[in-house]
């Protein structure tokens, strides 16, 4: 195939448009890059494999070894540069999960390990995983382990003229899956291949078209092609429903700038994006984008992790700029020299190569994984105060409270009678529903709750993601149904109230008003309504809950425990917005449980930890043994 610059000039604009949405530096909907190099990878890989089919010189060897000199090498170093970073950054749970991404990317299944692993790729835990962009090339190259054969058994089978129409039904099958998977499976249509695989396909698609001779419909489908991209980027955000429909513009406006630059270059000033994506800087980007997309996130994940610049933008430009230099690094004495042959210029020691570095990989993560993220780089008083005993309560369930309702519905109190209470709520409901279900079985009492991550329980409000409307009138919808007015007196409301006021996401009316409408709508239907005001939250910002309670010293490069004490002026001050809501909404009826008394010390003020062990085991989230200081206020279920 041709050497095309302006696809490497579109290279460029998709990963810029990653870093600038990983740094939150204005792109809100930048992850749409990702996308677009989906349909790149299709079209050049589609394109290379038709080409040499009809010359008759297709080798599957020949294109895996090409695959390996392109993907592995630089994937090697940056690997082995993140696991010898997170000896020194990575607290060991972390340092330990760090291990098993490499183990999953090592066998090709790092998509699969991070569908597991993550409630969500925008934000949370994962935005601390130094390794979660790798889902995408994982998913590529299952992509690659799979067409080389679908192309030969087609050509072979002589339906080489069929080929456009067979990839045209996968292509349409697979993006109606992700258009249907939205709805439930959202972390799954994200991170897996069958719901991922037409945008790849729409590549190929384009590697069959036949080049358009007319310069004029070539520049109007150039300029719609650059619009399709470039929207996205600026009008999505992590709220949006994606992928699904909203993919549908990125990916089909990078389809179409490539088809539009299929063909002889117009002599004319005609074909002006084109040009454009063709000048030496964007096309230099475009060169770099592979190493660049490698570095970068790695750096960002630890400046996440560590907190202590974590909302610097000159710090995540300067990181950029870093991974800028790192990524020309590793391009010119890394990928160019294996790609050109002049390392490892036989197949066999190429292959070779790939097969130690994959080793070694197994073999590191493996150490992780069975040493608990190395442990002995720490004393033993250090890692009881990281220990805070979560891994041994069964009510912290993040896999079923990452599920939608009512996947996520379950049973609390006593077993065998009907429910007379129903707790609503995110994951603050969730790290409280111990307190509820030991209360219930004193009082003898069934109930059922149906905890949401991230998602306050109330209606017409997005804190995250859009299916939180659906997700909450789904719940609205339960309990209207005659069966749960027949039983259920109580419903129970528990959030982090503190996200409707530090959220990034614009919603239409004000939290207030969506708050007091959900009470009245449940009170409608007959039933009484709790709302459990929030518990004490340590920070003000997005803290990283695997670094709480300690802080990293720069100038021992370790980790130290810090005691932590919050007043109550200090709390006040921290909650004092939705403080001025509660006194108003508590008039619409509804009982407010107030939780701070029974966590404050005798000292008047509120602590990580007492002599009975962790009461948090994060910033906002009570343990278990946090939790049940709260029993008692939750008596009234027996009336």
């Amino acid at each position: 195939m041709p050497y095309r610059p302006d696809i490497d000039g579109l290279r460029a604009i998709a990963v810029i448009g990653v870093l600038l949405f990983h740094a939150d530096l204005g792109v809100s909907g930048g992850y749409v890059g990702v996308d677009v190099f989906f349909v790149i990878s299709g079209f050049l890989i589609t394109g290379l494999i038709l080409k040499e089919l009809r010359d008759k010189s297709f080798s599957v060897l020949g294109f895996w070894e090409r695959r390996v000199r392109r993907i592995v090498p630089a994937l090697f170093v940056v690997t082995l540069a993140t696991v010898l970073l997170g000896y020194v950054f990575l607290l060991p749970a972390e340092y330990k999960m760090l291990g098993s991404s490499v183990l999953w990317l090592s066998v090709i299944s790092s998509n699969l390990f991070f569908w597991k692993n993550t409630n969500s790729y925008f934000g949370g835990a994962s935005e601390e995983m130094p390794l979660l962009h790798t889902w995408s090339l994982s998913l590529e190259e299952q992509f690659y382990l799979i067409v080389p054969f679908v192309l030969l058994v087609l050509f072979r089978a002589g339906k080489s003229r069929s080929i456009f129409w067979i990839i045209c039904s996968f292509v349409l099958l697979s993006c109606g899956l992700s258009i249907y998977g939205m709805a439930d499976h959202g972390s799954a249509t994200f991170y897996l291949l069958p719901t991922r695989a037409w945008e790849l396909g729409t590549g190929s698609l384009v590697a069959l078209a036949v080049p358009i001779r007319s310069v004029r419909i070539r520049t109007m489908m150039q300029w719609v092609g650059m619009v399709c991209v470039l929207v996205p980027f600026f009008i999505y955000d992590r709220a949006t429903i994606f992928p699904g429909m909203a993919a549908v513009p990125p990916v089909a406006g990078t389809a179409i700038l490539i088809w539009a630059g299929m063909g002889e270059a117009h002599k004319t000033n005609s074909l002006h994006v084109q040009r454009v994506l063709s000048m030496k800087p964007v096309v230099w980007i475009g060169l770099l984008s592979y190493s660049l997309y490698l570095w970068h996130w790695p750096l960002l994940a630890f400046n996440e992790y560590l907190v202590i610049w974590k909302d610097s933008v000159p710090v995540k430009v300067s990181i950029l700029l870093s991974a800028l230099v790192l990524s020309w690094i590793s391009w010119k004495f890394v990928e160019q020299p294996i790609r050109s042959r002049s390392m490892f210029g036989s197949r066999r020691s190429v292959l070779i190569f790939s097969s130690v570095a994959f080793s070694l990989l197994l073999i590191f993560s493996s150490v992780l994984i069975s040493k608990e993220g190395i442990t002995g780089r720490y004393t033993g008083a250090f890692l009881d105060h990281t220990d805070r005993g979560l891994s041994e309560d069964t009510f912290f369930d993040y896999p079923r409270a990452s599920k939608e309702f009512p996947e996520n519905k379950s049973s609390l109190g006593i077993e065998g009678k009907d429910p007379v209470f129903f707790l609503w709520g995110d994951s603050h409901g969730m790290a409280l529903a111990r307190a509820i279900d030991a209360a219930a079985k004193e009082l003898s009492v069934t109930g059922e709750s149906a905890v949401k991550t991230s998602t306050l329980p109330v209606l017409n409000w997005v804190t995250s993601k859009g299916s939180q409307i659906s997700y909450n009138e789904s719940v609205l919808k339960y309990l209207a149904s005659k069966d749960q007015k027949q039983s259920i007196r109580h419903v129970i409301l528990v959030g982090r109230w503190w996200l409707a006021f530090n959220q990034s996401y614009e919603n239409e009316s004000s939290f207030e008003t969506e708050l007091i409408n959900t009470i009245d709508q449940i009170k409608v239907l007959g039933y009484s309504v709790s709302l459990v005001r929030q518990v004490p939250q340590w920070t003000d910002h997005w803290q990283t809950p695997s670094s709480f309670p300690f802080y990293f010293q720069l100038k021992q490069l370790s980790w130290e425990y810090k005691e932590l004490t919050l007043s109550v002026e200090e709390l006040e001050e921290r909650f004092a917005r939705q403080n001025q809501i509660f006194s108003r909404v508590e008039k619409s009826g509804v009982r407010l449980i107030e939780p701070l008394p029974l966590l404050k010390g005798s000292d008047g003020s509120y602590h990580i930890k007492d002599e009975g062990g962790w009461i948090y085991y994060d910033d906002d989230h009570l343990s278990g043994y946090g939790a049940m200081k709260l029993k008692s206020l939750f008596n009234f279920l027996g009336n």
